[in-house]
């Protein structure tokens, strides 16, 4: 796979100016809109966990950026959603085949059938239903040879330049590789791929074209709350919901495309991130400390947490040890789940607990009878400093503990 700077069409051209501004129009009638008329979906039923620990459960009537409403035993119920952290759905919708992945730019990413540009808008058909947003966000789209609930990655978006310098239009060859070429994209058809190069407008057939990039910078995020939808999820600051849409900021959906609203997603702050105040780790036998390297190994550790996400660690800790984090501002909760790191039956105990400004939050013994993760779930209001201790059971010789993806939640 190669970055070409010509293209072929009728004869070889150097690419010597770049120039137009982008139009998109794939295999759809221009003019479409997105309307206000589209039929409501059929009762969608939701899971709401609050940031208390509870759960309502229920018929999502509508949501705003304020509120959700809830129908629950027949009654509406309006939930502020500064207390939600997260609106599951249940029985969410099968994952539709689609043949396109759009990718926009600030990472989202949705998967359509097929797009199409109208004046300012960009139309994302998933079969009957469409999907609406800015154009001026899409950054790459990518067409699959074959339809797919999860089209895989291109291999050609691995060749991309990290700072390209023009758009790019990746070409099908004869040979079956595939070519990089820098133009600009002045418009897209169900036949052809139109291009300018050198001032002239060069069509190129549409079953050569393999996928777009435009020279677009990357966006940060309106807000952390994640969205997931049927084949895709978005980064949002502002989430609201009707029976007729789901408004995710700029980007309309159907209302039927949703599966689940991780409001905590942008209100964590995760204990990797955050400096250690303060640590002290003393082994069973002392001694251990003094030797060069041993007293790393005895202190609190940070690992990945296999096949998870990378911003989720694991922070591996040994007895005797206590450390201390200071709490950030507006801090609500502290959330974490805790396992013993030994396999099996081992008889290895230790003794786990948290204080908040030396007030008890969680204490638990851990030993061969620990079947299970235990779940860590405390108040943390006002709150200056979060001290964790992990301590020796009189005559054991202990054993580490994991606690994964510690986070505050504000």
């Amino acid at each position: 796979m190669t970055r070409s700077t010509t293209i072929t069409a009728a004869g070889t051209r150097p690419a010597t100016r770049l120039t137009g501004s982008l139009v998109l129009t794939l295999a759809v009638t221009s003019g479409l809109r997105a309307d206000d008329s589209a039929a409501p979906t059929p009762p969608v039923s939701v899971r709401l966990e609050q940031v208390d620990g509870t759960t309502v459960a229920g018929r999502l009537e509508s949501l705003t950026a304020a509120e959700a409403r809830v129908i629950v035993d027949g009654s509406s119920r309006a939930i502020p959603v500064a207390g939600v952290r997260r609106i599951v759905r249940e029985a969410p919708p099968a994952v539709r085949p689609a043949r396109a992945t759009v990718t926009l730019t600030d990472g989202s990413r949705l998967c359509a059938d097929d797009v199409v540009r109208d004046g300012d808008h960009g139309l994302l058909t998933v079969g009957a239903d469409r999907i609406e947003l800015p154009f001026v966000r899409i950054k790459t789209v990518a067409w699959a040879a074959k339809l797919a609930p999860t089209p895989a990655p291109p291999d050609w978006l691995s060749a991309v330049p990290e700072k390209p310098e023009a758009d790019l239009v990746v070409v099908n060859g004869k040979d079956g590789g595939q070519e990089l070429v820098a133009c600009a994209i002045t418009d897209v058809g169900p036949e052809t791929v139109t291009v300018e190069l050198d001032g002239e407008l060069i069509p190129v057939k549409r079953e050569r074209v393999a996928g777009l990039v435009w020279l677009r910078p990357a966006q940060p995020p309106a807000g952390g709350t994640r969205v997931g939808i049927d084949g895709g999820a978005l980064l949002a600051g502002t989430v609201a919901w009707s029976p007729r849409e789901l408004l995710v900021d700029d980007v309309r959906l159907p209302a039927g495309s949703l599966v689940e609203i991780d409001y905590a997603a942008g209100r964590t702050v995760r204990l990797a991130t955050l400096p250690l105040e303060r640590a002290a780790a003393e082994p069973f036998f002392g001694s251990l400390a003094a030797i060069d390297g041993m007293a790393a190994f005895f202190a609190p550790r940070w690992a990945p947490a296999p096949g998870a996400d990378p911003d989720r660690r694991v922070l591996v800790v040994r007895p005797r040890t206590t450390a201390v984090w200071r709490v950030p501002a507006d801090s609500r909760r502290f959330r974490t789940v805790l396992t013993r790191a030994v396999g099996g039956r081992s008889p290895g105990a230790v003794d786990v607990s948290l204080t908040l400004d030396d007030r008890s939050l969680f204490e638990r013994r851990l030993d061969g009878s620990t079947a299970d993760d235990v779940t860590i779930d405390v108040d943390v209001t006002s709150g200056r400093r979060l001290a964790l201790t992990v301590d020796f059971v009189a005559g054991d010789l202990g054993c580490a503990v994991r606690f994964s993806d510690p986070s505050f939640e504000k």
